[in-house]
């Protein structure tokens, strides 16, 4: 079409200009068809999010009559998005309704505005583009229905508790605290809202200068309102005053979680007459693997089923498999055991049950699955390198007894003499060799696996364990110091190299003096975080909404420390905590 066709169109729309009108439209149909109305390909992808251009009213104007607010932005804006990340403050009462033209629109309120009233317009991070591009930090304009407009700013930052890092998209609501006095519940919508930058930073414009109450929220449901599911965050102090002077420092929301909620059993799955699976509503864990505890009977007759093991995989942290007595293919009832908890200690919901047993009988042959920890692995051929206090163990598809395990696992020093072991095991699956005598730095035991007599294949499976030298260990020290005196200091160790790690590599409390240290450490790079544990728990607490509890004191070091093979590496400056 866009070749040789194409000069003969416009060869023949010449020819055919002083003839037949209808010639010439046909042709030039022909050659409109023939152009490519596609933009063309290739480029840098668009990252350029959209631009509000102009308002009006126009941003900071007063004495406003107008019953509606008119956008225009830079590009074609996603009409859903911009729904949903536009708010208003004071919000009208009433349905808000939009009329779009093109890259403007109009934005209607279902009431007369407010006399003598600032309104904050906000268009939060939702906003996107027609190719997708969000904006990366809200947009906030105002105007005034009276002579004179707010001036009040307030200025925060939303951290990541764990690591210091600013935390994006998060909505920050002000509730208004008449004379500084702390909130007994919280009004049914905000007074103002915004949402944090890609550095995790807020600014309220425009607020009445007073008192304000501030929450921040990852607020999944969009209902303006913290949920018992959702992260949060405190401010520092339950009253903050919006000024018009915000040159301070901006002062610190720490984001912390209340897990209120009790998991629950979902389902039960019968694999075989004796095997059972398990599916939990979260992430659980289970407290100790004994069968004390769970209800299985059966509904009818209400005669129990033992239990014989209790065990799960790592991999799937909502499941349970249990392996009982044989069971008939008729209805039984299960009631788990207090054992199981989810990760903030809250115990499985006493629910019973109702499940339809499978007569097929169970076939599941006990399977090696691998060497553990595979995380821990070394490179240098078959040599694989344990980190203080890590045990060598092995990895099976099932509960093990122990005298059976005893058959199958074999452990050897160098000279070839045998080495005694007791197994302890989390999850059923996983176990753990305690070595008699244990393993010293430098040492070297071999685990040996007969598959041979596990009915597969013919094969003996091996891996020799070596317990990292004291030559190749360093430390780290330094020096704690807290403006709050009201609870212990806690300082926790971080290895960097694995940043998303839910609990710290090390924990420690400093002596009178505020000095601490941590030795036998592999050599890498490390990151602090100390915190002031008022309340005792071991762990950092970072408050609560209403009643109001501000969070525990926290520092985080931004640099990591490196240790090094028998050399002790001190920090230069005091970690010092300080109260927001």
């Amino acid at each position: 079409m866009h070749g040789p066709f194409l000069q003969a169109s416009i060869f023949n729309l010449r020819s055919s200009i002083f003839n037949s009108p209808f010639s010439l439209l046909i042709t030039l149909l022909l050659f409109i068809g023939c152009a490519d109305p596609r933009p063309p390909t290739g480029g840098p992808r668009d990252q350029i999010p959209p631009r509000l251009e102009t308002t009006t009213p126009e941003a900071g104007a007063v004495n406003v009559t107008a019953s509606s607010v008119r956008l225009n932005f830079s590009e074609y804006v996603d009409q859903a998005s911009f729904a949903r990340a536009f708010s208003i403050t004071p919000m009208p009462e009433g349905q808000i309704r939009y009329k779009w033209s093109k890259r403007r629109v109009e934005v209607r309120f279902p009431e007369a505005l407010r006399e003598n009233t600032t309104y904050v317009l906000t268009l939060d991070t939702n906003l996107r583009d027609a190719r997708g591009v969000a904006l990366k930090r809200p947009i906030t304009f105002a105007f005034s229905t009276g002579p004179v407009i707010n001036k009040g700013r307030l200025a925060g930052q939303v951290l990541d508790a764990r690591q210091g890092v600013g935390v994006a998209g998060f909505d920050v609501l002000a509730y208004a605290a008449p004379d500084s006095a702390m909130l007994e519940t919280l009004p049914e919508n905000p007074d103002y809202r915004t949402q944090t930058d890609d550095k995790g930073q807020f600014l309220f414009e425009y607020l009445n200068e007073q008192p304000y109450f501030v929450i921040a929220l990852q607020d999944r449901n969009r209902n303006r309102r913290p949920d018992a599911t959702e992260a949060f965050a405190v401010p520092p102090r339950p009253a903050i005053t919006a000024v018009a002077n915000t040159t301070a420092d901006r002062p610190r929301w720490l984001v912390t979680r209340q897990d209120t909620l009790v998991p629950t059993l979902e389902r039960v799955r019968p694999r075989s007459s004796r095997r059972l699976v398990l599916r939990f509503s979260e992430a659980i864990q289970l407290t100790s693997l004994a069968p004390e505890g769970w209800l299985l009977e059966d509904s009818l007759t209400a005669r129990p089923v033992a239990i014989e093991a209790v065990y799960r995989f790592a991999d799937d942290p909502q499941q349970v498999y249990l392996l009982t007595d044989s069971l008939a293919a008729t209805s039984y009832r299960l009631r788990p055991a207090a054992a199981v908890t989810d990760s903030s200690g809250n115990v499985v919901r006493p629910d019973t049950l109702h499940f339809t047993a499978l007569a097929t009988p169970d076939t599941l042959r006990l399977r090696f699955l691998g060497f553990v920890p595979d995380e821990d692995a070394a490179t240098a051929g078959d040599l694989h390198v344990l980190p203080p206090a890590t045990l060598p163990g092995v990895r099976f598809n099932q509960p093990v007894a122990s005298a059976r395990l005893a058959e199958i696992v074999a452990a050897r020093d160098t000279s070839g003499q045998s080495v005694s072991f007791n197994a302890t095991t989390p999850d059923g699956t996983r176990y753990r060799l305690l070595l008699t005598p244990a393993l010293q730095p430098g040492q070297t035991v071999e685990v040996r696996v007969d598959g041979r007599l596990l009915g597969g294949a013919d094969t003996v499976y091996t891996r020799v364990f070596q317990r990292i030298s004291e030559r190749d260990l360093g430390s780290l020290s330094g020096l704690v110091a807290a403006e709050d005196t009201s609870g212990t200091i806690v300082v926790e160790l971080y290895a960097t190299d694995t940043p998303a790690a839910p609990r710290p590599y090390a924990t420690t409390q400093p002596g009178a003096t505020g000095a601490f240290s941590f030795s036998d450490l592999k050599e890498g790079p490390y990151r602090f975080r100390a915190f002031v544990d008022r309340n005792g728990n071991g762990r950092w607490d970072g408050g609560q909404i209403l009643p109001y509890r501000a969070a525990e004191p926290v520092f985080w070091t931004t640099e990591p420390l490196a240790a090094r093979p028998r050399w002790d590496t001190a920090l230069e400056d005091t970690l010092r905590i300080g109260s927001h």
